[in-house]
């Protein structure tokens, strides 16, 4: 595979672990691919979707042409210990989607489709600059980022004819205008609004000569193409138009051919009330007058007394209520019906409900619930009904249960009508009669015959027998048989049930009249009375009350092949606050009935449907409309675009970027959010939302404004420190492409910022006048696309009527000196140039009635300042009120002063042009600079003059001097300072706790931010600390940029503390001298500025130095994942040098801490027992051999008593105390003869002894120290004899001097085999000699002396280290590389020698029996067990032969350390099984609970600090009895990846072991990624929640991660 060497783009994009995008990332934007580049999509191995997944997008990855609905796949890696990503080229623009997927327990999921959007290329022709008369190019077009357009908005019928509009567009282009905005230039419909178009596909008439209009449609279209095109070409003005896809005109002759394209009562039938409602209000509207109404309105009077008439001649009169409830009359009707019907009736739905014993209302919700039904949809009236036959169960069911109550209810106490009066039993009994008995009663009914049916009324919605109602009694009753009685009973039950069904209707129905009322006053109010609406005072059928919502197509030849009803076709409009997302002409709302729509009455609503089958003429006609657009305009202005659906959207934009691909498209969005705002962008492709700064009402709020569209703050600290360099594969991953790597953070979508847009008011009308120069020259000051209106330039008092004007734009002589033109020009101009030129940062800032805008180039930082003073209202003042400004390090020079002057507000309107109002621009005194200093440097003063009114604005160009590619200089030759600087060295450069510092450089530490506090770190990473998230957030206003810009003192500190370092690191010279020199240029930078260089050149220093660490370090680091390779810094991190301590007394040298900050020097520093268990990890893998073996020499020199000491203490004073140390210890061994290339001749490495061979304590300084010399392997021998004879000893200097809370007995250390097993046996009640070594230290507790956790008698994972070192050996002997086959026992009595095999082979016969705890008690026979103790089975013994015998059964994360190092010594499945149990009982979020929380000793909290009564927790007492320790759940992870790829679900499949593996580890990535200190906590407390009291980062934590990840490794290379 070739490498090109070039640098290329990558824009990674981060996914979640679901395959989704944060919150932050909802809209991604890529620029135009001018040239291609790579966008990455990066996975943690950790997420969901790394599990075999697999991007699926459709961006064309094939070069095909984009199809919206095929998707191209590309599979991430499946290799879990390396980076995942998946690189796609970036060709096309466009709007693309992409989803992830993946499997999780077998099955595939999909993640959720996610966005990303791709400007298209726009290419303007170059002009020349507008201060120099300098080319911007000299090339013929240049490609110009959105952010550089500069839109007019135009009406085109004003233009007058395409043959006429050179003069026009010559002035649009020297303004500084780049494109145009047409408003749509079809055929318009019988209002004559543009918006309103006749025909899509032809262009209006009067954009033509008299002798063009004469001509084909497809000639025309010619000529609109030519003219777009020489307006390109000829004048460097590009075209916009508008596209409107959700109406047509009213009198659209083809509604005639296709009525079906709207929403008529046929497709939408569900309008049908609305549309007899609208009918009404017209009808009512003509007949006022007849009707005893006034026709003219004069007052609300008149206007209320025409709205009670609505309520009768309207609403009463077209019986609205039908289309809501149940027709009462109807339903008896088929109930009783059914009476007559010899059918039986299926009781089972309310066989368990005691009906009479609900209230009459719940009674009526029930049958409600369970027989309520819409025969048809809304729209036709009665459409609810009853389910009879479930209603004749429901009311037998009810007499039924009515029985239970006849002897204390009277029949007579029934009322139908109030049903109030029986809340809560309500049996509608008969006067002076009973309930026929159970047994009779139905059996007579079913049994009744046709002539038997008793006469019923049913002629009223409120049928009753009021004779019975009023407990009368009459002839016909009397001779009623008892199955007539019945069936009146159920009749009349039933009517009232029903009624009582109605009830919340009509409520219904009421409420949504009361809506229709009260829009219909409001909407009547505004067009009839209303000082800003159009006053039509007059009320007709032509001008109704309101508008009519809905157009009639006429009845003619051609149309009535229609099917009635479809001829009525709904009009268009909006809603305020609607939800964009619901089509409010659908059968889901109810807005056309409730008169809620702002209609339009010249537009008729299109109605597209689910897809092109719901309309087909329709979808293919607006298809051919837009691809005619597309195929001559540019860009494309989506009008009315909120309620566009999105699928129809996306369909006809495709078909128009088909024909353009680089199409631009804006929208102007009303959908009252940002997250809607970006489904619409993200679902369209939308390149630029349209904002307006006339929608400010105050200058703080236009501030806001310009804010937001200004770009980024000057001084950012994002970009260029983000951005890191990488490596991407081609597509065809033929070839390997070096590029710098650009996070995608996510972003707002892009601004079109208009200061005043087409359709809305003018300064003068909502302001005054002379606010059109401030308003106009800070959005050309914005770091967004821009845009005006023609006319705003011009000062037009008032907007241009779309619809009625017909007087065209007037031509001046001289344009530039009409209206602001003078100045649009210099500004619009410089907006253009201050894009191609990078001008991207922005400082805003409002005071009083005044604006500054600050907008520079980040690299040189030549800008140009805006001092605008804002006119929001008269009249203008003649001053300003703004404090001197100061420019930091920063000269400056005038452009140009001046203010608007409006000669008259009286405005002479011209009958046959359009004008604007007489103004002047006047020429300003220019602001006072002062160039002075104070102590925080040199600055430039700008006041202003005394008079500076309203309406004045000054540009000021600015220069800070001397920095021209400051930035390049600042990252140069950073590897060249690193290239001879070892991982010692680099310990210096980027760690270093406070201790450490002090240690080395007596008098200092860390670096202290004022209002933050000090730093982790002296080195680099304590910097980065605080700096990554202001990097991130681009966080100017955090404490540290405060202290950054306020003075040089971090910049010295770094400095300085590399020189006091010379003395012990001398190759830090180059790295001094290069921070020296960039700093030196720092610091002549403005304070401001400060924060960015100073983030930069630490920035590059830091990866300078990383890349320098992986160089030195294995391919497992540098290959690894980020994850990795924060796990590998690590050993960098633990391992430097301390003067307090060290691997030799007299020595100075580097040492592996334990953790930082609390084990950093002195004695405190290097464990013996850390060191080993860290030393795999820390050391082994990440290739560092020559740390590990200096340490395994290190602690081998001081051997004595056959023990590793606990603490080193540089070999002065070494402890040993610990029964565990030497078994890490020779597994350390074991591991690096084969890690390393020496392999086993390391095993001949010759190591000088501290101590006498006879175990004597001698000072470090005595002659005798260091006098002999042994081999490693006679240190293994020494180590294995000791132990297989015995170990007895008390540890010199015993006292409160070596252990202030250990007791006599504690100094005491004893180790035996247990020659019955093989185990060794050590320990003793009074000290705790493995690594859960708390010992008591409250003495008001009352635990002072004693241990936590004694762990005496045979602990699992000595045993499981005893094991490894035993096969190893005897593996060594076999093969010839160990000289001793065994050892001779001089105190056992049985036995005088023993082979390593035979002691290797009595622990493998005697582990499970001993240590395993059957999940089936039947087996405990089969186990040495006292039952009585067994708290939990399916696991192994913590301890065995403890004196506390219920210590060996607790369930403890020490068991896997065996089984990773010895895993012969388990039954696979029972090892698989055991280790289930302790993920889910002892598995806290990071690390491993170190007891059983149902253990009666948990504690799960630790606080050293605490200084109380109960023993348990006094004094950290509990610190390894339930606080989660994270080196533990490396070995239980490495345990689990060994078994379940053995017996588990990871057999067949090992991946799917790894990733449930890496799942796992998730929150230790986000941990070790988050914590300041770079590395993993010690522990923490119950369920993961932080531990202040321990280290946090710790040497084990990250080492045993290192170690299961090199595990990972090498099972994926198998």
């Amino acid at each position: 595979m070739s490498v090109k060497q070039s640098m290329d783009t990558v824009y990674l994009l981060e996914l979640e672990s679901d395959g989704s995008l944060s919150k932050s990332k909802q809209f991604i934007r890529l620029p135009p691919p001018t040239k291609s580049y790579i966008l990455r999509f990066f996975i943690r191995s950790d997420s969901l979707i790394s599990n075999e997944g697999v991007l699926y997008t459709n961006h064309p990855l094939d070069g095909s042409e984009f199809d919206r609905n095929k998707f191209h796949s590309k599979k991430f890696p499946f290799v879990f210990s390396r980076p995942l990503g998946v690189d796609i080229t970036i060709k096309i623009p466009g709007a693309f989607e992409f989803y992830i997927e993946y499997k999780e327990n077998e099955t595939v999921k999909t993640s959720k489709k996610c966005y990303f959007t791709v400007d298209p290329i726009i290419e303007i022709v170059p002009r020349y600059r507008i201060l120099s008369s300098e080319p911007i190019s000299n090339e013929p077009r240049v490609p110009i980022p959105l952010d550089g357009i500069v839109i007019q908005s135009v009406l085109p019928k004003l233009l007058g004819p395409i043959s006429q509009w050179d003069d026009h567009i010559k002035t649009i282009s020297d303004l500084g205008y780049n494109m145009i905005h047409f408003v749509p230039m079809q055929s318009r419909g019988a209002s004559n609004s543009p918006y309103s178009i006749f025909d899509q596909l032809t262009f209006s008439d009067d954009l033509f000569d008299e002798k063009d209009c004469k001509k084909s449609s497809s000639e025309k279209i010619e000529i609109i193409k030519k003219t777009v095109n020489k307006l390109d070409e000829e004048y460097g003005i590009l075209s916009l138009t508008d596209i409107v896809l959700n109406h047509t005109a009213h009198n659209s002759e083809w509604l005639q051919d296709h009525p079906e394209a709207g929403y008529n009562l046929v497709n939408s039938p569900h309008l049908t009330p609305a549309y007899e409602l609208d009918t009404a209000l017209l009808d009512y509207s003509e007949n006022l007058s007849s009707l005893g109404y006034k026709s003219h309105v004069e007052s609300e009077e008149d206007l209320k007394a025409i709205m009670e008439g609505v309520k009768q001649h309207v609403i009463s009169k077209i019986r609205l209520w039908e289309f809501y409830v149940i027709d009462v009359k109807e339903a008896l009707s088929e109930f009783h019906a059914a009476l007559d019907k010899d059918v039986s009736v299926n009781k089972s739905l309310f066989e368990n409900i005691d009906i009479a014993a609900l209230s009459f209302t719940e009674q009526a919700k029930l049958l409600a619930e369970k027989g309520l039904y819409h025969n048809c949809s809304f729209g036709q009236r009665f459409y609810k009904k009853i389910n009879i036959e479930i209603a004749r169960a429901f009311i037998e069911r009810l007499i039924e249960t009515e029985e239970k109550y006849k002897n204390t209810i009277n029949d007579s106490n029934v009322s139908i009508k109030d049903s109030s009066q029986n809340e809560h039993l309500n049996t509608d009994k008969l006067e002076n009669s009973s309930i026929p008995s159970k047994s009779t009663l139905f059996k007579q009914s079913n049994g009744m015959n046709k002539s038997e049916d008793a006469s019923v009324d049913c002629e009223s919605q409120e049928m009753t027998s009021e004779k019975t109602i009023k407990g009368e009694s009459t002839e016909v009753n009397e001779i009623k048989s008892e199955g007539e009685k019945l069936h009146e009973i159920m009749l009349k039950k039933f009517e009232a049930i029903v009624n009582e069904i109605n009830l919340p209707l009509y409520k219904s129905y009421d409420d949504e009249v009361a809506t229709i009322l009260e829009n219909l006053w409001n909407r009547a109010k505004y067009l009839k009375l209303d000082p800003h609406g159009p006053k039509q005072t007059e009320i007709s059928r032509r001008v109704p009350l309101v508008e009519q919502y809905f157009t009639r197509i006429p009845l003619n030849e051609k149309t009535k092949k229609h099917p009635k009803g479809s001829l009525a076709v709904v009009n268009n409009g909006w809603i305020w606050n609607a939800n964009p997302m619901q089509d409010f002409a659908s059968s889901e709302s109810f807005a056309y009935l409730r008169r809620e729509v702002i209609v339009w009455g010249d537009c008729v609503k299109l109605r597209y449907g689910k897809n092109r089958d719901d309309s087909p003429w329709l979808w293919d006609h607006m298809t051919k409309y837009a691809v005619q657009l597309a195929s001559f305009f540019h860009g494309f202005r989506i009008d009315n675009c909120h309620s566009t659906p999105l699928h129809v959207g996306q369909y006809i934009l495709d078909a128009a970027r088909h024909v353009r691909p680089n199409l631009y498209v804006v929208a102007e969005l009303f959908t009252g959010s940002e997250e809607m705002d970006i489904k619409f962008v993200n679902h369209l492709g939308i390149n630029s939302l349209i904002r307006e700064a006339m929608q400010a009402w105050d200058p703080h709020e236009l501030s806001r404004l310009v804010h937001r569209h200004g770009g980024k703050p000057i001084g950012s600290i994002d970009t260029e420190c983000l951005t890191d360099s990488s490596t991407c594969t081609n597509i065809d991953d033929s070839s390997k492409t070096s590029g710098s790597v650009v996070p995608l953070t996510g972003s707002n979508p892009h601004a079109l910022f208009m200061d005043c847009t087409h359709d809305n008011e003018t300064p003068h009308q909502k302001k005054i006048a002379e606010d059109s120069l401030p308003n106009g020259a800070l959005v050309a000051m914005s770091s967004c696309a821009i845009g005006s209106v023609k006319g705003y330039d011009e000062i037009y008092p008032t907007t241009v009527d779309l619809v009625n004007e017909t007087r065209p734009y007037k031509l001046y002589e001289k344009p530039l000196e009409t209206g602001i033109g003078r100045v649009k020009k210099v500004l619009q101009h410089l907006h253009v140039e201050m894009t191609l030129d990078g001008y991207t940062e922005t400082h805003v800032h409002h005071e009083n009635d005044s604006i500054i805008v600050h907008r520079v180039n980040p690299h040189n930082h030549n800008g140009y300042l805006l001092i605008a003073h804002c006119a929001f209202s008269g009249p203008p003042n003649s001053s300003c009120n703004l404090s001197p400004v100061k420019l930091r390090g920063t000269k400056a020079e005038v452009l140009f002063s001046t203010y608007l002057e409006v000669q008259s507000d009286e405005f002479v309107r011209d009958e046959k042009y359009l004008t604007g109002l007489p103004v002047t621009l006047k020429p300003l005194n220019a602001p006072n600079l002062r160039e002075t200093s104070d102590e925080r440097g040199k600055y430039t003063e700008v006041t202003l003059p005394k008079e500076f009114p309203s309406g004045s604005v000054t540009l000021l160009k600015t220069e800070v001097n001397k920095h021209n590619s400051l930035d390049e200089i600042l990252i140069s030759d950073i590897d060249e300072a690193f290239q001879e600087l070892n991982l010692v060295d680099l310990n210096i450069v980027l760690y270093r706790c406070g201790s450490e510092e002090n240690d080395v450089t007596p008098g200092h530490g860390t670096y202290e931010v004022p209002g933050y506090g000090h730093l982790p770190y002296c080195g680099l990473e304590g910097f980065m600390s605080v700096l990554r998230p202001i990097m991130k957030e681009n966080d100017l206003g955090h404490p540290f940029c405060n202290n950054l810009r306020e003075g040089h003192w971090v910049l010295d500190y770094v400095v300085d503390r590399l020189v006091r370092y010379l003395k012990y690191s001398p190759n830090l010279k180059k790295l001094c001298d290069w921070f020296q020199e960039r700093f030196t240029l720092v610091k002549t930078v403005p304070g401001f500025l400060i924060p960015k260089y100073f983030s930069l050149v630490v920035k590059t220093a830091y990866s300078a130095a990383i890349k320098r660490v992986m160089s030195q370090l294995s391919p497992c680091a540098y290959e690894g994942s980020l994850f990795i390779q924060s796990l590998a810094l690590c050993s960098v991190q633990m391992y430097g040098i301390v003067l307090s301590t060290g691997l030799h007394p007299t020595e100075i040298g580097p040492s592996m801490a334990a953790g930082l900050p609390h084990f950093a020097t002195s004695h405190m520093r290097c464990w013996g027992r850390d060191v080993f268990i860290s030393l795999r990890g820390l050391f082994l893998t990440t290739g560092n051999f020559e740390a590990a073996k200096k340490h395994i020499i290190g602690f081998g020199s001081v051997l004595k008593h056959g023990m590793i000491p606990n603490l080193l203490d540089a070999a002065r004073r070494p402890r040993y105390n610990c029964r565990d140390a030497p078994w890490w210890f020779l597994q350390s061994i074991q591991d690096y003869c084969k890690f390393s290339p020496e392999g086993l001749d390391f095993l001949k490495t010759p190591v000088t002894r501290r101590f006498h061979k006879n175990d004597e304590f001698i000072e470090a300084d005595d002659p005798q120290s260091y006098k002999y010399e042994v081999t490693i392997l006679e240190i293994i021998q020494e180590i294995m004899e000791r132990h297989a004879n015995g170990i007895h000893f008390k540890e010199w200097n015993a006292g409160p001097n070596l252990d202030h809370a250990m007791t006599d007995k504690g100094f005491h250390v004893d180790v035996d085999v247990d020659w019955e097993t093989g185990f060794l046996n050590g320990g003793n009640e009074w000290n705790c000699g493995t690594w859960m070594d708390k010992m008591g230290e409250s003495e008001k507790a009352g635990n002072k002396g004693k241990p936590a956790t004694p762990r005496n008698g045979a602990a699992v994972e000595i045993i499981g280290l005893l094991k490894s070192t035993l096969r190893w050996i005897t593996e060594l002997n076999k093969n010839g590389h160990y000289p001793w086959k065994g050892i001779e026992l001089k105190e056992c009595p049985t036995k005088k020698f023993i082979t390593f095999a035979e002691w290797d082979d009595l622990i493998q016969k005697s582990f499970e029996k001993n240590f395993y705890i059957p999940i089936d008690q039947n087996e405990d026979s089969k186990y040495k067990l006292n039952p009585k103790l067994v708290s939990r089975r399916g696991i192994y013994k913590d301890l065995c032969n403890s004196s506390r015998e219920y210590e060996d059964y607790q369930l403890r994360p020490n068991f896997p350390v065996a089984m990773v190092v010895a895993p012969e010594l388990f039954d696979e499945h029972h090892a698989l099984q055991a280790l289930n149990i302790a993920r889910e009982i002892l598995a806290g979020p990071l690390g491993m609970r170190t007891l059983d929380p149902n253990d009666w000793a948990y504690r799960g909290v630790y606080d050293n600090s605490n200084d109380g009564t109960d023993p348990s927790i006094a004094k950290g007492w509990n610190y390894h009895q339930g606080p989660e320790w994270l080196w533990c759940t490396g070995y239980f992870l490495r345990a689990y990846l060994y078994f379940d790829t053995r017996v588990g679900r990871g057999k067949e499949n090992k991946h799917e072991t790894i990733h449930n593996i890496t799942r796992h580890l998730k929150p230790h990535r986000e941990s070790i990624e988050t914590n300041a200190w770079a590395g993993l906590p010690e522990l923490t407390n119950a369920d993961g929640a932080p531990c202040h009291h321990s280290c946090p980062t710790q040497a084990w934590s990250a080492a045993t991660i290192l170690d299961l990840f090199d595990d990972i490794k090498k099972l994926e290379a198998c």
